[in-house]
């Protein structure tokens, strides 16, 4: 009886854990929705962010950009990603680890990274740039080496979210076709995810196009984990 009682409680925390996991993949979805919108809509034709290889080094165009609709919400959702990519790879990772351990800590340790990435993102976009606000009202002289400064930091822990996010992509196509825990489809798909991460390596700017598959890939995990509840 007392095995039986673990048994069921075991299976409860393990369905909890891929009920919160999926929920996690379903708002890193609105998430990249809204990144979208601002990517592909308000940034280029509100604020004039036409080209991203120059416009986002342009620091006139980021000043006046600063506390606007997509910077701020962009912010926010980085944050949220940041948190539920760690939630996702929990649930991730307790699924494959009873076939695939050592893929089941990879993929784990890909989703911090990833979370963390995000996570260091969003408090540049927000609270880091209420403090670099501070720090050019009180020197005005340094305005734009300050720009840069905060420009050149959001940059590079956005670059180690999207690298990070394409290698747990591509754990999760290797260990989708290894375990056939997900369809076929899913593993190729995450596979094409892991390219802009493998791209960011070489020029950040190329890395971009993660924004375009996030979603479709995120929303299809929800599913497939929300189905593994027993």
């Amino acid at each position: 009886m007392e095995q039986g009682f673990k048994s069921s409680h075991f299976k409860s925390g393990q369905n909890s854990l891929f009920k919160a996991a999926s929920t996690a993949a379903f708002i890193i979805v609105v998430c990249m929705l809204i990144h979208n919108f601002n990517a592909l809509y308000y940034e280029p034709v509100h604020l004039g962010f036409v080209d991203k290889a120059k416009d986002y080094g342009d620091m006139a165009k980021i000043e006046n950009a600063i506390w606007s609709w997509a910077f701020t919400s962009s912010g926010i959702a980085h944050m949220v990603v940041g948190f539920s990519m760690m939630i996702l790879g929990l649930g991730l990772a307790r699924l494959a680890v009873h076939t695939h351990p050592i893929a089941s800590q990879l993929i784990f340790l890909a989703a911090v990274l990833s979370g963390i990435g995000f996570l260091l993102t969003g408090i540049s976009d927000i609270p880091g740039t209420k403090y670099a606000e501070l720090l050019r009202n009180l020197n005005p002289e340094y305005n734009t080496d300050i720009l840069l400064m905060t420009t050149m930091i959001r940059g590079v822990v956005n670059t180690l979210a999207i690298v990070c996010l394409g290698w747990l992509a591509g754990m999760v196509g290797w260990y989708a076709r290894s375990s056939k825990a997900f369809p076929g489809w899913f593993a190729w798909f995450s596979y094409l995810l892991a390219l802009p991460g493998l791209l960011a390596m070489f020029n950040p700017v190329m890395g971009f196009s993660y924004l375009v598959l996030c979603p479709i890939w995120a929303f299809a995990l929800g599913i497939y984990m929300r189905r593994r509840v027993a």
